[in-house]
């Protein structure tokens, strides 16, 4: 025969002492190692999985928008092209004009799911008349989502934010570098990044 605090247990509530107790409710999903899923965790796993629907929904509807939002700049921009063999991780690569000298350095290693650090220096007559930096990451003939940073401008006139790049599911680890300059003349510096796995 069970005494009271087994029968309490067993039971969803109960009364022990003069006060009631919750117990864990069991569910025929008990795990191997011994721990139980409660109504709240299954709760809150169900809220979780929503949201990332949701959230992905919501990306998927605005990321054409987006996209459309930078071809106004890119489209009238002055575009400088980097060595296509310096790879701006780890090291400094430039790009440049009469007017404007646009140089890149990525955090090493970059490599995906890891958040690296972004620095763009700016220099010549056109360099005081920033107004914006954003830097973009592409792949040829690949879409690989919207991948589009801001930079802030530092005390000592450097550009710097953070980058996080996805997963290729190919394999590929070859990125096109866009660096936007919005201002009085707009300007797009292109570089070639080869990612570490």
């Amino acid at each position: 025969m069970l005494n009271r605090r087994e029968r309490c247990e067993n039971a969803t509530n109960c009364r022990i002492h003069g006060t009631w107790k919750t117990a864990t409710i069991r569910t025929r999903d008990e795990r191997g190692d011994g721990t139980k899923m409660t109504r709240r965790d299954g709760l809150m796993l169900i809220t979780a999985m929503a949201g990332f629907f949701l959230l992905g929904r919501l990306v998927s509807v605005l990321y054409p928008h987006l996209k459309q939002e930078l071809q106004p700049i890119l489209a009238h921009a002055i575009v400088l092209n980097a060595d296509p063999t310096c790879n701006p991780a780890g090291k400094t690569c430039m790009a440049k004009d009469a007017a404007l000298t646009l140089t890149l350095r990525l955090g090493d290693p970059t490599q995906p799911l890891t958040a690296f650090p972004v620095q763009v220096d700016l220099g010549g007559k056109d360099a005081s008349k920033a107004e914006k930096v954003t830097v973009s990451f592409t792949m040829l003939d690949m879409d690989m989502g919207f991948n589009h940073f801001n930079l802030r401008q530092q005390a000592d006139k450097t550009w710097r934010g953070q980058a996080i790049l996805p997963v290729c599911s190919a394999g590929r680890r070859d990125w096109q570098v866009t660096v936007a300059v919005t201002g009085e003349t707009p300007y797009v510096g292109e570089f070639h990044l080869l990612t570490g796995f």
